[in-house]
C-alpha cells in the first residue's frame, strides 16, 4: 500500500475522477486505474455524467417518462402504432390497474381473478421503471399455478402479494413473452430474449443511426443485461450498413479493462461476421419510431428480432456509454452537434 506503485495508481485515480467526472467504479471496470495503461486511454472514453449533460441538451427532462416510465411507454406505443410485446396489464399497489381486456382491477381479488383466467400461458413482468433487466422475471402458468424463471411457483394469491411488495410506487408491467429468431438461438443456446440496442438522434437530416450493437446472453440468465458483481455483459457492435456483427467483448470488472470475446463461450459460434437476421427492418423500424418521439432527440432503443419481425422492447433516453465499443468519439462530436455547441468538453 505504501509502494510508489500505489501511490502512482492513487493519483491517477484522482485525476480521471476529478478532471473527466467518471465515477470510480465506472473508472475502474474501464481499466482507468490501472498504472500500468496508457496515460491517454481515459480520452477515449465518457463518463456517464459527461454524456447525460448532453442528454439533456437533446432531451427535455419534463418528457422524460414517455419512455422511462414503460407503462406510458407501452400505452403510447400501442397509440401511435409502434411494434411492441403485447401489453397484459399494469399493476399499481394501492390503486387501480389496466387491464388490456377492460377488466376492473381495483384490488386483491379482482387481480387474482385476472392472474387465474386472463394472462396466458407464458408472460414477462417487470418494473416500470427498472433499469439494467433488474427485477424482470418470465413466468408460466397451468390455472391457478404459476413458475418463474428460476423454478420458483406461486398460486394467484401469492403471486399477486409478490407484485404487490416488488411494485414499489412506480408499478410492474405484465407483458407477452417475446421470441428469440432462430438464428439468435443458434448463436447464443439460449431461449430467453436477447436484443440490439440501437442508438439514433433526430437531428436536421432527420433519424440517423449513431450506433448498435447486439447483446446475447451468456451464462444463467433470464436478460441480455446484467452485472456478475463488476463483470459486465459480452456486447458486439453491429456494422450499421450490413448488419454484420464485430467480435464482442466485455468489460471484466477485474480493473484491467476490456476483454474480446471471439466466440459465444456456449456456443463456440464465432462473434465476427455473424449476420443479424431482419437488420434491414429493424432499421426502418427504429428509425420510423423515432420521429413519433419529438421532442426526444437522442434514445436507445433495445429491439427483439424474432420470427414475426423486430419489436421495440424500451426506449432509453438516458442511455449508457458504449465505451467498450471505442465509438464514444464520433458519438459525442454528432450528439454535439446536433445540441448546437461543443458538449464534449462540457464538465
Amino acid at each position: 500500500m505504501y509502494s510508489p506503485r500505489y501511490a502512482r495508481a492513487f493519483g491517477r485515480a484522482v485525476r480521471v475522477c476529478r478532471k473527466e467526472r467518471f465515477l470510480p467504479v465506472e473508472a475502474f471496470r474501464l481499466g482507468l486505474f490501472d498504472p500500468d495503461a496508457d496515460a491517454g486511454e481515459p480520452a477515449r472514453y465518457v463518463s456517464r455524467k459527461r454524456l447525460t449533460k448532453i442528454q439533456k441538451a437533446l432531451n427535455p427532462e419534463s418528457w422524460a417518462p414517455l419512455a422511462r416510465d414503460k407503462g406510458i411507454f407501452y400505452r403510447y406505443c400501442m397509440a401511435v402504432g409502434v411494434p411492441i410485446p403485447r401489453l397484459y396489464a399494469i399493476f399499481f399497489p394501492g390503486a387501480g390497474g389496466w387491464s388490456c381486456d377492460g377488466a376492473s382491477l381495483a384490488g386483491r381479488e379482482d387481480w387474482q381473478s385476472f392472474l387465474s383466467g386472463h394472462v396466458p400461458p407464458e408472460f414477462v413482468v417487470k418494473p416500470a421503471r427498472g433499469a439494467w433487466g433488474r427485477g424482470v422475471n418470465v413466468f408460466g402458468r397451468n390455472g391457478r399455478e404459476f413458475t418463474d424463471a428460476f423454478g420458483v411457483s406461486y398460486t394467484a394469491e401469492s403471486l399477486y402479494e409478490a407484485l404487490r411488495s416488488a411494485a414499489a410506487d412506480d408499478g410492474i408491467v405484465l407483458q407477452e413473452r417475446l421470441r428469440n429468431h432462430p438464428e439468435l438461438i443458434r448463436l447464443s443456446g439460449t431461449e430467453f430474449l436477447q436484443t440490439v440496442r440501437v442508438i439514433t438522434l433526430l437531428d436536421g437530416d432527420g433519424c440517423r443511426i449513431l450506433h448498435a450493437h447486439f447483446k446475447p446472453i451468456v451464462g444463467p440468465h433470464v436478460v441480455d443485461t446484467f452485472l456478475d458483481g463488476m463483470t459486465g455483459p459480452v456486447q458486439a457492435a453491429v456494422e450499421l450498413e450490413s448488419g454484420l456483427l464485430k467480435a464482442a467483448n466485455q468489460i471484466t470488472g477485474t480493473g484491467r479493462g476490456i476483454r474480446a470475446i471471439p466466440v459465444h463461450p456456449e456456443t463456440g459460434v464465432a462473434f465476427e461476421g455473424f449476420a443479424l437476421p431482419l437488420w434491414q427492418q429493424t432499421r426502418a423500424l427504429v428509425e420510423a419510431t423515432a420521429v413519433k418521439f419529438w421532442p426526444l432527440r437522442t434514445i436507445g432503443w433495445d429491439v427483439a428480432l424474432t420470427p414475426n419481425g423486430p419489436r421495440i422492447v424500451e426506449g432509453n433516453v438516458w442511455w449508457d456509454p458504449p465505451n467498450q465499443h471505442d465509438c464514444m468519439g464520433r458519438l459525442v462530436e454528432a450528439l454535439s452537434a446536433a445540441a448546437g455547441g461543443d458538449m464534449g468538453a462540457g464538465r
